[in-house]
């Protein structure tokens, strides 16, 4: 059975508080550290969340909340993350059977794929926009840092995020509940 979403909204105002304060604190923290042209894409990590313990047919409706949620403290906007959460989550609904994260090193290696799925259709969006790819080189040389901080903090935001959400071992939200 699915999720309905009157089951949803506690949790993912929650998540959506998590994120806020999450990027409140990255945005006013890292330059005052002196890493002023870096960020920590927070919100790749809970869409990630998402597709990977969320079954409902609302995941769309979600993932456009968060991205707007994030828009507001970043210049990319909300298009073109929404378009490649979307699509992550596609390409994770058919292999969703296959991963558990059991382990921290499996969690890690499966986020940092998809974060480096994330990034190049976020990238050939922007050549198709721009027609240039000096902002796409311009976005590799601070998404390569980036990608190596992230998928070392998910098994631990996703710790966080299973105690928001309620979600047992291993249990996908939504799947015979």
């Amino acid at each position: 059975m699915k999720l309905k979403f009157s089951q949803i909204i506690p949790s993912f105002v929650m998540t959506i508080l998590v994120l806020i304060v999450l990027e409140i604190l990255t945005t006013t923290l890292l330059p005052i550290l002196g890493i002023e042209h870096y960020r920590l894409p927070f919100n790749i990590l809970i869409i990630l969340f998402l597709a990977f313990k969320l079954e409902t047919p609302f995941i769309a409706c979600l993932i456009l909340v968060v991205q707007l949620f994030y828009s507001v403290f970043s210049v990319e906007g909300w298009a073109y993350g929404t378009f490649a959460g979307v699509i992550v989550c596609i390409i994770i609904s058919y292999l969703r059977d296959m991963l558990h994260f059991d382990s921290k090193l499996f969690t890690i290696f499966v986020t940092q794929i998809f974060q480096v799925v994330w990034f190049i259709i976020v990238s050939l969006l922007i050549y198709l926009r721009l027609g240039t790819t000096e902002y796409i080189l311009l976005k590799l040389a601070r998404f390569l840092p980036e990608s190596l901080v992230i998928p070392l903090m998910a098994p631990f935001f996703f710790m966080l995020l299973d105690q928001i959400w309620k979600v047992k071992e291993g249990g996908v939200l939504g799947e015979n509940d």
